[in-house]
């Protein structure tokens, strides 16, 4: 696997954790989709960071998620790609909120002890 970024994430250092869609870490397109997110979320926007994600970090378990995830398009077809290539399965669905996102359930993750 290669350290290409898939998306990229906004990190709530206030609150300790990345920025979720109910169940599941989001993924922006970009880092201004990300910022766009935070900004309009409850996090406290002066203590938010934006992080890329690679699809290593989503294999780790990336926002200890248990491989759900949140991808807006974009991001879903930069992971589509990697993971094709290395014989990732996930299952994918969209979901039908204002920015179109697809929530994606990646098999063998390595989920965390917390």
């Amino acid at each position: 696997m290669s350290l290409k970024i898939i998306g990229y994430s906004g990190f709530d250092s206030y609150e300790d954790c990345y920025e979720y869609f109910e169940n599941s870490c989001y993924i922006a397109d970009t880092p201004k989709s990300a910022e766009n997110l935070m900004k309009n979320s409850f996090s406290r926007v002066a203590s938010y960071q934006i992080a890329p994600v690679t699809i290593e970090q989503i294999m780790d378990d990336f926002g200890c998620s248990c491989g759900d995830y949140a991808m807006e398009k974009e991001a879903f077809d930069k992971f589509t790609a990697v993971a094709e290539k290395n014989n990732i399965r996930f299952i994918a669905k969209k979901e039908d909120t204002d920015i179109p996102l697809i929530i994606v359930k990646v098999e063998g993750v390595n989920l965390s002890d917390d």
